[in-house]
């Protein structure tokens, strides 16, 4: 399955593009679809990565939905992506989405060669399984490191 997904790269300032994302948020957050509080907690989340470390948040959004699909939180250096986060909800898992995210990145950074990330050992296989190949395995101190080469 190749959905349809495209990025919104959050800002503090859409209240928009925050609405439809908060929910997402909190899911990935908390693990439930509380909301009391959601759009703000993630406005902090976004300001946060944004000015302290430098990154972008995106959502995940699929053309015909209310609200977001997930979030993907990433620092892109020279050539190079690091996924600092990537959350799907849980409702459209194992549709395709995640893999639709990672591949929408590059036209996000289209001077980027490479995209790197750490990972649980619960999605190891869902890295392997779209193309990235395993750096650095997992120890008691560190996750494992993926790679994946762009065209």
């Amino acid at each position: 399955m190749n959905p349809e997904v495209y990025l919104t790269k959050l800002s503090v300032n859409d209240d928009i593009a925050l609405d439809r994302a908060a929910v997402a948020h909190l899911e990935s957050v908390l693990g439930c679809e509380f909301t009391d509080g959601a759009k703000k907690e993630l406005t902090e989340y976004v300001e946060g990565m944004n000015n302290y470390y430098g990154s972008d948040v995106f959502a995940i959004d699929i053309p015909g939905k209310e609200l977001s699909s997930g979030l993907v939180t990433v620092c892109f250096d020279g050539d190079e992506i690091t996924i600092e986060d990537l959350f799907v909800r849980e409702v459209v898992r194992k549709r395709g989405i995640g893999r639709a995210a990672i591949e929408a990145l590059a036209s996000e950074y289209p001077d980027a060669r490479v995209i790197e990330l750490y990972s649980l050992q619960s999605a190891e296989g869902f890295y392997q399984k779209i193309g990235f190949e395993c750096v650095a395995p997992a120890t008691n101190k560190c996750l494992s490191l993926w790679r994946k080469e762009l065209n």
